[in-house]
């Protein structure tokens, strides 16, 4: 394994949760495998007054925390602190980028980093904070002229913006300082090892691709399920948030991009995202008519979670008692395009589901001619049923897994039908420890690989499509469809793909 280039990495809002519970921990474990040179520093920049042994005492306390004792490295850690720094920096305040730079260079010159190091920037900050920290590296001169061969990378965290309108501006804000090239919007889901299978599943393999269209899928599941609630005082957020935006308008139609688009011409970060543009380009809702018709809003109420009681959405500390923000989003979605025209995209993502779970369920249709049946019987009713569909799941998490569904002969004289599955799990066959998001993440960015990365007229086309629901649903009067918290959600979730004579899967 060899190191990257010198790289410097500073992570604005040093002091969040994000930067000891994710980017730290990924960062180490880089150093760990050597994918982080020793001549990298890491600096942590925030509004608190701290020295940098405070900063790597607090980071490792945490890190270690979260490792547990058997898993953490002590000696390891004792190298990467070596490279670990804290600035103190208002971010709101420009004149305080020209020190920002200063302290870089001579930590930089400290560790041995060489002249033709790049910078990382990683900003771990609230929304509002983007533009002025982004206005600070510009007023310092720290974002290289066009011309320069140094090279600046700006990594922003979700969410980007709340709708089509203020994603636009964060958009323009971005390119008053930044080309496009520069920004990285990351989204952890597209760091998992399963998410980024899955292309290589698809186009690697004679087999499945062929059947990926609509002369053979009969429809497609994508599922984001949470198990938690509102804890760690999230309700404070979520109550501005939602579903939509938390989860489906990114996480899920990222999803969906990748099992939907075509081929690439290369597998190259701009091939790549020009085929997932398309698909965002030929989507449409699943029926015509009213919203209502075809995306589903819901709200978790109290309910039993492991045989305990549990408040409802409203009752949860920092949320509005009588808000009606979304905890369940369902929809039924369409591509208008040559390959999927005619098959229905059902999308869900909740909390307080009966578990945590994300997968792909991809079920395909029934031979022509059917030629098989058996008789199944749940206790004392007995019914002959037929041959069941043929069905491709991609686990994301837990447990990473690609299981395909099909069937064969019960054993016996009659010819009777009995489904089986083939399994594959990355754990039982892999021994090597999966790489956490965040950590395949961060070194495509130190390597100036965008392919995982959401490009600018990607997430307009997202918000494009989800915005006028959300105005939809946030302009009107009407209280939510509700659901027990532990359930997989409202019965009109249900019905909306009921009508199709599917029903959801139900996990286990």
């Amino acid at each position: 394994m060899v190191a990257t280039n010198d790289t410097t990495v500073l992570i604005f809002g040093a002091s969040g949760d994000l930067t000891s519970r994710k980017l730290i921990p990924a960062l180490f474990r880089l150093s760990q495998q050597q994918y982080l040179s020793v001549r990298s520093p890491v600096i942590g920049v925030a509004r608190r007054p701290k020295s940098h042994d405070e900063f790597r005492t607090e980071m490792r306390e945490k890190v270690q925390a979260r490792l547990g004792l058997d898993k953490f490295d002590a000696a390891a850690w004792d190298v990467f602190a070596n490279q670990l720094f804290y600035q103190q920096l208002d971010l709101t305040d420009a004149s305080e980028y020209a020190m920002l730079k200063t302290s870089v260079q001579a930590i930089e010159s400290q560790v041995g980093a060489g002249n033709d190091a790049s910078r990382i920037v990683y900003l771990a900050t609230t929304p509002d904070l983007i533009a002025p920290a982004v206005e600070g590296l510009d007023v310092s001169g720290m974002i290289p002229p066009r011309e320069s061969k140094s090279i600046l990378r700006v990594v922003v965290e979700k969410p980007f913006g709340r709708d089509l309108k203020s994603a636009q501006e964060l958009t323009l804000t971005l390119s008053r300082h930044l080309q496009e090239s520069q920004i990285y919007r990351i989204d952890h889901y597209l760091g998992k090892e399963t998410v980024q299978n899955i292309l290589l599943f698809r186009f690697g393999n004679a087999i499945f691709e062929p059947l990926l269209n609509r002369n053979h899928v009969d429809h497609i599941q994508i599922t984001v399920a949470e198990e938690l609630g509102m804890e760690g005082a999230r309700g404070g957020y979520y109550d501005t948030s939602g579903a939509m935006r938390d989860v489906l308008q990114n996480h899920v139609l990222q999803l969906l991009c990748l099992i939907a688009m075509d081929p690439p011409s290369l597998f190259q970060a701009r091939e790549i995202r020009d085929e997932k543009m398309k698909v965002l380009q030929a989507l449409r809702p699943g029926v015509s008519g009213p919203i209502e018709n075809w995306a589903i809003r819901a709200q978790y109420t109290a309910g039993l979670v492991d045989g305990q009681p549990t408040l409802g959405y409203r009752e949860e500390d920092r949320v509005n008692p009588n808000s009606n923000r979304e905890t369940y989003v369902a929809m039924r979605v369409a591509l208008d395009n040559w390959r999927w025209a005619g098959v229905p995209f059902f999308l869900r993502t909740g909390k307080r589901l009966p578990k945590q779970m994300t997968e792909i369920a991809i079920q395909f249709k029934n031979p022509p001619l059917n030629l098989f049946s058996t008789v199944e019987c749940d206790g004392d009713l007995c019914d002959l049923v037929e041959t069941r569909p043929n069905t491709l799941i991609l686990r994301i998490q837990p447990q990473e897994a690609i299981s395909l569904r099909f069937s064969t002969k019960r054993p016996g004289m009659n010819y009777q039908v009995q489904p089986v599955s083939m399994d594959f799990e990355y754990g039982a066959h892999f021994t090597a420890q999966l790489p956490e998001a965040y950590e395949r993440l961060l070194l495509d960015v130190m390597r100036g690989d965008s392919t995982l990365f959401t490009r600018s007229d990607e997430l307009e086309a997202a918000w494009r499509f989800v915005t006028p629901v959300l105005e939809s649903w946030e302009s009107s009067s009407a209280a939510p469809d509700f659901y027990p918290a532990a359930t997989w959600g409202p019965r009109s979730a249900d019905q909306l793909i009921s009508e199709t004579k599917a029903c959801w899967r139900a996990p286990k």
